[in-house]
């Protein structure tokens, strides 16, 4: 009995063995099913040369971006990107972004590849929320928040003013040293908070903790996942997660019973034209009421047992507030690390004061007003152009059973990755030169607009090599938020502020796809003497 038992662990040693090793040589050795002659970035063709590729894409991808760029598809060639993480992916040249574009979502699809990078199933808080319930919550931005951006501006600048008197400091003598990362994340937290939930629950320490916590680690976490097999996902993906589901946990203590509260109002007669048209049935236009307006339209029990109008409103929190820290942090940081920063904190702060008080009160921070600060969108897509938090531009998941045809002729299982990337594009001194496209320019784009190049770039609008909110018809839907929300952020900071020059500019993290903030980084700050006309003026 005790022969049998250790050929029993033996066997079951071995056979783990095995799957280890068939697991390793898939991430490292495969193919995965791409045609093997198309060239791998990273790849001499020597012994273990593709495995060291596929290793180095896990910390190196930056390397085997610009070199794939630069030696493929700048030569209109298709190259293989190895992705340890996420499994290799197709990239064509930019000037496929047409064909790439028009390829029906049932052929290829950007949601399909979005839920296995974030790794949907598990991160997301229902396997759903990255399928059929992702266009619901980018038509809720659409139909509902960037329609009525203006409406939020006078909110959206209380609580910056607010948040920075309290985190940035007040006083103008001393500079007040803050980790720059850390603070931002609760200001984005508040102001996000303010218009999705409104007062006082942007304020509530609780809250936001929660709130800003849940969105803080899903990228590691997704990465953690992926790199298992499918087999241990099940057991491993509840594990990662289980701190964001705590954290959505507590968000869900403080909304549900604001939801539940005007679920009952509504009464039950509630419908969606109702809801609109009765003065008595009017409520404040926040998340929690684009939420509600949602269900009613799509005619679901609003009294949902799983939860998913919370759950929807902690995704779209996510997508809001972190995207937007790490943007602000990094064009911060990258004021005060230029040479020049002195002089461009004072060219953005004279171009805002100039047009603050040339705007009437009532539009001071409008959407037409903001697109009047050209200097400002400068900075602010020069920022995003070199830290983009994603460098896959427009990635593609090929969904037909029978996989898909390139223009170049070569057949795409399914299953497999199609895409092009931004990171080269971004860098193409073809494009963003004259001058280093390596280097922040605060006014690279005022330039070359003014050269003529780059016709109607801005930080919305995208392109084959302005990918910064990916490009096409799925493009981010949140973006216009965002341009409001950073262009006003950043307008006072440079009012109210100043930034102390940087010696050099801390590094960015890279890991796998993905381009974090430079955490732990520190800056000091000083409250300008601003006298109370000129404070009224920005109001």
């Amino acid at each position: 009995m005790a022969l049998t038992n250790i050929n029993l662990v033996v066997l079951f040693a071995f056979a783990w063995l095995i799957f280890a090793l068939r697991y390793v040589w898939w991430r490292l050795f495969s193919y995965q099913g791409i045609p093997k002659h198309l060239p791998w970035a990273g790849s001499n063709g020597g012994l273990f040369s593709r495995a060291r590729a596929s290793y180095k894409s896990f910390f190196g991808l930056r390397e085997l971006l610009l070199k794939g760029y630069r030696e493929h598809s700048k030569a209109g060639r298709n190259f293989i990107l190895p992705n340890i993480v996420n499994g290799h992916e197709v990239i064509i040249p930019t000037h496929y972004m047409p064909w790439l574009l028009e390829q029906p979502d049932n052929v290829l699809s950007q949601y399909e590849t979005n839920r296995q990078f974030m790794c949907g199933d598990y991160t997301m808080l229902h396997p759903d929320m990255l399928g059929k319930n992702w266009p619901r919550l980018a038509d809720t931005v659409k139909r509902e928040m960037t329609r009525d951006l203006d409406d939020f501006a006078d909110v959206m600048v209380d609580e910056i003013q607010d948040s920075l008197k309290s985190l940035w400091g007040s006083d103008t003598e001393k500079w007040h040293e803050i980790v720059l990362y850390d603070v931002m994340l609760e200001v984005v937290g508040r102001v996000v908070n303010r218009i999705f939930v409104g007062l006082p629950l942007c304020r509530n320490p609780g809250y936001l903790q929660a709130s800003t916590g849940f969105s803080k680690y899903i990228l590691l976490w997704a990465m953690g996942i992926e790199l298992v097999p499918q087999v241990l996902k099940p057991v491993i993906g509840p594990i990662l997660t289980a701190y964001d589901y705590l954290q959505y946990r507590r968000m869900a203590k403080f909304v549900a019973p604001i939801f539940q509260d005007r679920i009952s109002r509504l009464g039950p007669g509630a419908t969606l034209s109702n809801m609109k048209s009765d003065p008595s049935r009017q409520e404040p236009n926040d998340y929690i009421q684009w939420a509600l307006r949602d269900v009613f339209r799509h005619g679901e029990n609003p009294y949902d047992p799983n939860d998913m109008i919370t759950k929807r409103l902690a995704i779209t929190s996510f997508t809001a507030i972190q995207s937007s820290a790490i943007t602000i942090t990094n064009a911060v940081i990258d004021i005060a690390a230029t040479p020049l920063s002195v002089a461009v904190q004072e060219e953005i702060r004279e171009e805002v004061m100039t047009a603050a008080t040339t705007e009437p009160p009532s539009a001071r921070w409008s959407r037409a007003s903001l697109a009047k600060l050209p200097k400002l969108d400068s900075v602010l897509t020069e920022t995003l152009r070199l830290w983009g938090i994603l460098t896959h531009g427009v990635t593609k998941a090929v969904v037909a059973r029978e996989g898909v045809q390139l223009p170049t002729g070569e057949h795409i299982p399914y299953g497999a990755k199609v895409g092009i990337a931004s990171y080269g594009p971004h860098l193409d001194e073809q494009v963003y030169g004259p001058g280093n496209p390596f280097v922040f320019d605060a006014f690279r784009f005022l330039r070359r607009k003014k050269e003529g190049a780059l016709p109607g770039l801005s930080f919305v609008t995208t392109s084959e090599y302005y990918m910064g909110f990916s490009h096409g018809r799925h493009a981010c839907p949140g973006r216009f938020f965002a341009n409001s929300l950073l262009k006003v952020l950043l307008a006072h900071i440079s009012l109210l502020y100043e930034i102390e020059p940087l010696e050099s500019r801390p590094a960015n993290p890279w890991l796998n796809n993905t381009i974090g903030p430079p955490i732990g980084a520190k800056v000091r700050v000083r409250r300008r003497k601003v006298d109370a006309n000129t404070f009224q003026k920005i109001e």
